[in-house]
């Protein structure tokens, strides 16, 4: 097969490093794509090389490509089926292209989700689960989370351990015990993050051993290691302060001596810490005591450098001091404590698995999964433990891993141990992987996901040659930004982002090349701005105007943006406004509001509080049960019914006593009478309608949908109706309890302060800025981003939990101590050390965070801080900085803020003097950056509205204006039918109307024992005619209805409803006998033809004539005679005479007439109407 070279082809010029990862073929290949690399455009290219390939063509359902979101597998697809495309339109012929094109939509490229359930799916037999089984959304879980914490924490409690007790009085605070059961469903939810959960668990108590030393632990290590890194950070200080003295040598007489014998001091603990004497390092830690300063020569009192040293010191000494609370413990104290917690950890793990035991057997109730049971699931089909326990490959993984040619893998630093394991199952050896990722923008955590896996396999492997494999690529040059932003994030980084800080050093591998192609611009690309809360009054967040102010600039100066096309005037949309959490965005949307600014952000959560959800809601409440009050009266108070105050106090003052609903039905007013007949008639629908469907009839009936289009933020009102209209299909997908169900789940919903978001008004192609936090923005790039928030504290909240489970599980859980006889409760070496870790684990992904806000830009990028006071805030970051450089990983892990991580790393920047200035930092030793940056501190905003220039409009273009009219009035020929059905059944043909009794005529066995309807009674009959055996009928309807009975073809209360004399009528008529003596009998004859639409409306216009409506129908009965069709309809309307029946009924039996000549093939001499209740055979003139 030869491949064409594509127009995408000819237009990419792909880098050295691109080419490397899109033709590499003989093995595994693990690609670190830094951010803006095209790292989707290489994965794309790769798949298309890999189908084209003229040695070894590779169909499209022998790859199985993985990605994060649905989304990013969509758009994949569509990539590739628009370079399929593109590859036909130059090979027309080639009909293996067009083969790849047509199974590209049931190709394998998916979620990992999507993938696990469609492997469930297909070997659910294997796994003894039913095939209809479903997954869980979020709300259910959590409903479903709670009753399984909830029945475990009751078994536990009527148990009543001591260990038990001890759990509950250090992890209960408060008047529940909610705590308690977070805490079981967390490390519930870190064990299914592996591949074997129990195992996990289990291996969490087996570091419990009291016969082990604290340095013989993970824990005592951690702390040890901890330990280093501090005391190394002060001596490297105080190693410093002996350099800075010697520019005095009279002020170095007086304060070396100390600075000596403290570092001096630092150093036995480093070199005790260093060989994992435990015991010497407590004895060091707790013995410390400094020598004091010698007074300082009189000449020196406003020296800033004795400042500075004694500043520098005192940071040593507090930093050396709170390592006692690290080396908390002797080797003793720490065996009595590993030994007393053995048992509650043992308890409380004991809790994990009776909760994992009680939400399995919730799930397989409802046949309802979530995603990690689905995943490991798909793992049980992969793997196993052989009685070694070592991991053995089922052969269905080894059929897949023969099936699948390559497996791609995308965003890989966000798996964890179980998607690693699924993922090295499914492979063949592992040799034929392709790994994209980058460990700087692992930000996913909170959903477990582990970056250390990426980072160990990328440290493994040595870099491609093209020779040997398994290989490892980086992709490093950036084709999102300009140069300034990429060196921007580059200077920052270089500086922050170390091993120790974040598993990863950020040297000339990792940043970014500017690979870009932008203009020469005079604006700065890069800014910092620092605002002064204490010197900014004014109504809302001083930082939210100064943003506000910061866009207006950038609008009135219509800063040039790239597109595709060239370079135009800065829009609204082109602006971003990110943030580290949403917790002040509406700080933030009002200033920015209020100063005419269009500003829009996604609020979590919310639906409940919509009027127009809380009226839906309260109406199908009452449709359910109509005697509540309070919905009842939302309801009528709606705009729906349009009830006043007034009405209300009449009708109250009527019937004062009892429910509303029985005020409402006995009152005289005309509303209340429309009233009471809708809600009937919607009662009488939900007994036999979807939830769905009743509320399309509330839609329609009501235009609810309309009304809530003319309130305030109308489009967004009307979207939120069509959202539980959504809702009430996914609740009906997935349970089958009706009304009262769905209206019992929202309940549940609301009440336990689920979160489900309320929809969005706003196309994404609104000119719009847009506010949103750092997790929604990555994936996306905007001209300008602005950072804000960065003076807030980092939450930190994690680390103080009385029990601790640490993020990489080196260190399994720690747990405080409680001694029961007292109640004290006091920290264990286990526990600080897992605060340790967790400290540690936040402080690099809070760096992730950042790096990936930074790198959303594309040409300009400001972040944006406050503070009560810069100065000091400035100082207080920079103290211990002394020349450019790494800023110590020690400093960086005790940040509280974005800036205190900023201000460090900007502060030798050429044009940082406003920084250094603050900080009193010396003008030299200052770096050369190689892009310009602008620091401000901002201490007013402008109190002004803008206002928009309508007089500066431009005059519209004469030719487009022209063409817009040309278009818009533009009308469709075939517009005219749309008044016409294109579908109808042919009991719609009838002439004549019905009522409400003709439809909806089922209802539950509770309502059917004494009132079943005419039209109902009616049914019955027809059922009976329709199954009944004719001859057995004909002997004995009696017989013949307890027989149906007795087979269950006919319920009790059908046969007690069916008129056995009018039946009997039927059997003794003349036509019967015709049927009996027929030559062939149909009975429930179904159809579907084809009829002029002329025949069935009297206005369709003439150049419409030859076209058709499908109709759809059911012949009661039909039978041959002498090589003809007679049709026969039983009827059993309350009628007087037979015309009455004619006119009701020609219509439809004229199509009973045209169906039975098209299906029997011969013409129809007969059509007839047999009226039970006429006992009468009525003959139709058709």
């Amino acid at each position: 097969m030869k491949r064409v070279m594509t127009l995408a082809e000819k237009k990419i010029k792909w880098t050295a490093a691109q080419e490397n990862a899109i033709d590499s073929r003989n093995g595994s290949v693990l690609v670190s794509a830094a951010a803006g690399s095209g790292k989707t455009a290489v994965l794309v290219e790769r798949v298309i090389r890999r189908i084209c390939d003229e040695k070894n063509p590779c169909p499209v359902d022998s790859l199985l490509v993985v990605t994060f979101t649905k989304a990013a597998a969509a758009e994949m697809k569509e990539r590739i089926n628009a370079r399929l495309t593109e590859l036909l339109q130059s090979d027309p012929g080639n009909r293996y292209l067009a083969r790849q094109r047509m199974m590209l939509p049931a190709s394998d490229i998916c979620t990992i989700d999507s993938f696990c359930l469609k492997l469930v799916r297909a070997n659910y037999d294997s796994l003894g689960i039913t095939p209809d089984f479903r997954t869980l959304d979020d709300n259910e879980k959590k409903l479903l989370v709670k009753e399984a914490a909830d029945k475990t924490l009751e078994e536990l409690y009527e148990e009543g351990s001591k260990e038990f007790k001890s759990l509950t009085e250090l992890l209960i605070s408060g008047r529940t015990d909610d705590k308690l059961s977070e805490i079981i469903y967390k490390l519930y939810e870190n064990a299914c993050a592996y591949a074997f959960p129990k195992k996990w668990l289990n291996s969490v108590v087996r570091l419990y051993n009291p016969s082990l030393l604290p340095q013989q632990t993970p824990w005592g290590q951690k702390i040890l290691r901890d330990v280093i890194e501090q005391v190394r950070y002060c001596g490297e200080t105080l190693s410093k302060c002996a350099v800075m003295l010697r520019e005095e040598p009279e002020l170095e007489v007086c304060y070396l001596p100390a600075i000596y014998s403290d570092s001096m001091h630092y150093k036995a603990t480093y070199n005790a810490a260093c060989c994992g004497d435990w015991e010497r390092v407590k004895s060091l830690i707790d013995g410390f005591k400094p020598e004091r300063l010698k007074s300082a020569p009189k000449d020196f009192a406003d020296s800033p450098l004795k400042e500075r040293v004694k500043s520098l010191r005192a940071d040593c000494k507090k930093a050396y001091a709170s390592l006692g609370k690290e080396v908390c413990v002797t080797q003793e104290e720490f065996c009595e404590d590993t030994a007393e917690l053995r048992h509650v950890i043992i308890k409380l793990f004991s809790a994990v698995m009776l909760f994992s035991k009680h939400y399995s057997e919730l799930k397989e109730k409802q046949n309802a999964y979530d995603f990690s049971d689905i995943s490991h699931m798909a793992l049980a089909l992969l793997v196993s433990r052989n009685d070694d326990d070592n991991i053995v490959r089922t052969d269905l993984a080894k059929e897949l891993s023969h099936k699948y040619t390559e497996i791609l893998i995308d965003e890989y630093q966000d798996t964890n141990k179980a998607q690693d394991m699924l993922f090295r199952a499914l492979s063949d050896n592992e040799k034929n992987l392709f790994i994209v990722g980058d460990v700087k923008q692992s930000i996913y955590g909170f959903r477990l996901a582990m970056p250390e896996i990426f980072l160990q396999k990328r440290k493994r492997l040595p870099d491609f040659d093209g020779k040997n494999y398994p290989a490892r690529i980086n992709l490093d040059e950036n084709f999102r930004s300009r140069k300034d932003v990429t060196e921007y994030i580059n200077y920052v980084f270089g500086r922050v982002m170390n091993e120790d800080s974040c598993g990863i050093n950020y040297d000339n591998n990792e940043s970014l090349k500017a690979g870009a192609d932008y203009e020469k611009v005079d604006f700065p690309c890069a800014e910092l701005h620092i605002v002064d809360k204490s010197a900014i009054c004014c109504e809302e967040l001083p930082e939210a105007c100064h943003i506000a102010d910061v866009i207006k600039k950038l609008i009135d100066e219509k800063m040039p943006v790239k597109t595709k096309t060239g370079y135009r005037p800065i829009m609204y949309k082109d602006i971003c406004i990110l943030m580290r959490a949403m917790g002040g965005a509406d700080d933030y949307f009002d200033a920015l509001t209020k100063k005419n600014i269009p500003v829009y952000y996604q609020k979590r959560g919310g639906f409940f509080q919509n009027t127009e959800i809380n009226v839906m809601l309260s109406f199908l409440e009452i449709i359910d049960n109509p005697l509540q009050d309070v919905p009842l009266l939302s309801v009528l108070m709606s705009p729906l019914y349009g009830f006043t105050a007034d009405d209300l106090a009449i009708i109250r003052s009527q019937k004062r006593n009892g429910y509303l609903f029985n005020a409402v039905s006995e009152s005289g007013l005309e509303k209340c009478r429309d009233f009471i007949k809708s809600l009937t008639e919607y009662r009488e629908m939900s007994t036999t309608c979807s939830v769905s469907d009743l509320l399309r009839s509330i839609y329609e009936r009501t235009a609810y949908p309309s009304i809530v289009l003319s309130m305030t933020d109308g489009d967004t009102r009307r979207l939120n109706l069509l959202l539980l209209l959504q809702y009430a299909e996914n609740y009906e997908s997935n349970s089958d309890l009706g009304l009262s169900g769905f209206v019992r789940y929202l309940a549940r919903t609301r009440d336990g302060n689920s979160s489900i978001d309320s929809s969005t008004g706003i196309s994404e192609y609104a000119d719009v800025v847009r506010i949103m936090s750092i997790h929604a923005s990555k994936g996306l790039e905007f001209p300008v981003v602005i950072i804000a928030g960065c003076g807030n504290k980092i939450n930190t909240m994690s680390q103080y939990d009385a029990l601790l489970v640490d993020p990489a599980a080196s260190l399994g859980a720690g747990i405080k101590r409680i001694i029961n006889e007292t109640g004290r409760v006091f920290e264990t070496l286990q526990h600080y050390a897992c605060r340790l870790a967790i400290r540690d684990s936040e402080r690099a992904e809070e760096l992730r965070i950042l790096y990936v806000a930074m790198t959303r830009a594309r040409e300009r990028l400001i972040i944006v801080g406050s503070s009560d006071n810069p100065e000091r805030l400035v100082g207080r970051c920079s103290a211990s900085l002394y020349g450019d450089g790494k800023i110590p990983s020690a400093l960086i892990k005790k940040a509280t803020s974005y800036l205190d991580i900023l201000i460090p790393s900007l502060m030798w920047h050429k044009d940082a003097k406003l920084l250094r200035s603050f900080a009193a930092k010396p003008e030299y030793g200052i770096c050369k950056a190689d892009f310009p940056l602008n620091v401000e501190c901002v201490t007013s905003v402008s109190s002004e509205e803008y206002l928009t220039d309508d007089k500066a409009s431009a005059a519209p273009d004469e030719n487009m204006l022209e063409e817009i009219k040309k278009r818009t009035s533009y009308a469709y020929g075939y517009s005219r039918l749309s008044d016409y059905a294109a579908k109808m059944s042919a009991s719609s043909v009838e002439i004549g109307s019905r009522s409400l009794d003709w439809y909806f005529t089922a209802k539950p066995d509770f309502l059917c024992k004494n009132d079943m309807t005419p039209a109902m009674r009616g049914t019955a009959a027809h059922r009976f005619l329709e199954i009944c055996d004719l001859n057995l009928g004909e002997q004995s309807v009696e017989n013949e209805i307890e027989r149906l009975v007795s087979l269950g073809k006919l319920t009790e209360n059908e046969a007690s409803a069916i008129d056995e004399k009018m039946l009997e009528g039927f059997f003794k008529s003349e036509i019967f006998k015709r049927i009996k003596n027929s030559d062939k009998v149909y009975r429930e004859q179904k159809f579907t033809i084809a009829v002029p639409l002329c025949e069935l409306n009297d206005d369709v216009p003439k150049k419409f004539s030859s076209e058709k409506t499908v109709v759809q129908g059911v012949i009661d009965c039909a039978f041959c005679e002498n090589g003809k069709t007679v049709v026969v309809d039983y009827k059993t309307d309350n009628v007087k005479d037979e015309e009455e029946l004619k006119r009701r009924y020609s219509g439809q039996l004229s199509i009973y007439k045209r169906a039975a000549e098209e299906i029997f093939s011969q013409p129809v001499k007969e059509t007839l109407i047999f009226s039970l209740r006429l006992n009468k055979t009525v003959t139709l003139d058709i």
